[in-house]
């Protein structure tokens, strides 16, 4: 049995209406309840992409309407979080104006070894001791929120990389 095809909200019309940026959460993927893409194709939006390379937070959307912006988050609380931080976060502040507008960053040593299998870059949620040891706060899987709440910061390891313990790195903080 083929799904309706839902009728576009009114509520991101409103938001877009009302606001310069609107950032959704969910709703981006290709799940059966995944609507954000189509409703902003319904009102006219152009989407500018729809996915990125990274480890977590694959299912990003990013789009304009009229002259507005739209920043679709991945559900997953923690490939949310990853997005926000490493695109949503640094484009607001380009847009207030500011000049370095990345995350704040810490360098440290790897107290353990880290691999990223995948083939794509990992953002790796990791915390940093007062001898500024870098390590991992525990399982990485997206939907982990206890190693989220150890961390201090993301650790980008790019994909199919191994790094040995007291590999110098830099560590993007939001703390």
């Amino acid at each position: 049995m083929a799904r309706a095809k839902p009728r576009c909200s009114p509520s991101l019309e409103i938001a877009l209406n009302e606001n310069d940026v609107v950032v959704t959460s969910g709703g981006v993927s290709v799940g059966e309840f995944d609507f954000v893409k189509e409703a902003f194709d319904q009102l006219g939006g152009q989407m500018e992409f729809w996915r990125v390379a990274i480890k977590p937070g694959k299912p990003f959307v990013f789009g304009r309407w009229k002259e507005k912006f739209l920043f679709g988050l991945p559900g997953n609380p923690v490939s949310g979080l990853v997005s926000f931080c490493v695109f949503v976060a640094p484009a607001l502040a380009r847009m207030q104006g500011a000049v370095d507008a990345g995350l704040s960053h810490s360098h440290g040593l790897l107290a353990e070894p880290l691999e990223n299998r995948g083939d794509r870059p990992h953002f790796m949620r990791v915390s940093i001791d007062s001898n500024a040891g870098v390590r991992s706060t525990g399982i990485q899987a997206s939907h982990i929120l206890s190693s989220l709440a150890q961390a201090d910061g993301l650790l980008c390891v790019p994909a199919k990389t191994a790094w040995e313990t007291g590999r110098a790195v830099k560590v993007l903080r939001w703390t």
